[in-house]
Order: C-alpha cells, then structure tokens, then sequence
C-alpha cells in the first residue's frame, strides 16, 4: 500500500509551523528576499564592462596563440581556460609577455565577478594595469594633453583594448615587414 500524497496546503502548513509560525516564516523568506535582490541588483553596466573587456581579450589571445602555433589546430576544442592560453604565451615573444602581469589581473578580476557575483575594479587593480610601463607610457602618451581617467574600470578598459591590439598586432603575419623595410633602408640608404 502507497503512502497518501500530502495536499499542498497540508506541505504550506507544515513548512510554516517548522519555520516556528507565520511570523518566523515571513522574517526569514524576507530575509532570503533581502539576501537575493543584493546579488542580483548588482551595477549591470560594470559588470559587462568587465565580462566585455575579458571577453575581447580572450578573443585576441587565442587568435595570437593560433596564429603563433599553426600546428594547435582549433584551440576551441582544447577548451582551455583564459589562465592556461595566458601561461601559453609565456615570456619569449617580448612582443606580448610584458602583457602577462595585465592579463592575470584582468582574469583575477573576471573570476573575483563570477565567485561572489559582485562587480569591483579597486585602485589595487588599476594600480596594477598601469605597473605595466609600456602600457601607462602609451596611454598617457595618447591622452596628451588631457590627462588619462584614472577610474579603475576606465583603466580595465584601456588595458584590454590596449592588449587587444598588440597581441593582433603580434599576430598579424605583416608584423614584420616595416622593422624589416626600416633595417633594409639603413642598409640602402645613407
């Protein structure tokens, strides 16, 4: 013999009584309610600042490990994460590797997102984006006269945009030809 079905107002009445009544319920499914609407009222807008920047990122490294590694094939299939393609670029293409110390802190960044659900850019993450000397020279280079927005996420963005294009730039299977076209004129030129 089958045990009876509980009707769901016997399951209501029961799952408020454990509570400890009416009250207790109504306090702690406030609560709940307090505690969920603070993760998901999080600022939209910086959070896919954030995820765009990692994203765009993400897109020109494995375009740069692809296009430096022909033999990779679809680094897609591999399915590895932004840490591993970052630890694949190493340090040999000077090109790229003054990148790295941007890229672990952008992830750092991406992943901070992802296991708390709340979206920061501190002044300790810009303060690291701009440790990377190539990057500060050129950004406050390009800002000139004005001066470069020091707000961390405007910095974020700067960096990703910046290492979007040196590692295209890396990439490109033209790199080469203006240092060389620029080394021939020495040789044919004066």
């Amino acid at each position: 013999m089958t045990a009876r079905q509980s009707t769901p107002e016997e399951i209501a009445t029961r799952v408020i009584d454990l509570h400890g009544g009416r009250d207790a319920f109504l306090a702690h499914s406030n609560a709940q309610i307090e505690r969920l609407n603070a993760k998901w009222n999080q600022d939209a807008a910086l959070m896919g600042r954030i995820l765009r920047a990692h994203l765009f990122v993400e897109h020109f490294v494995t375009e740069y490990l692809q296009a430096k590694n022909p033999s990779l094939g679809d680094l897609s299939a591999a399915r590895l994460t932004f840490a591993q393609k970052v630890e694949l670029l190493g340090d040999a293409d000077p090109s790229v590797a003054y990148l790295v110390p941007g890229l672990r802190r952008l992830n750092k960044i991406r992943n901070r997102l992802a296991h708390t659900l709340s979206a920061s850019v501190t002044n300790e993450d810009r303060d690291g984006f701009l440790l990377i000397h190539i990057f500060r020279a050129l950004r406050n280079a390009l800002a000139s006269p004005a001066v470069a927005s020091v707000e961390p996420v405007d910095v974020l963005e700067s960096f990703a945009r910046h290492a979007g294009m040196a590692l295209n730039a890396a990439a490109d299977p033209w790199a080469g030809i203006w240092a060389k076209a620029i080394g021939a004129q020495s040789t044919y030129g004066s």
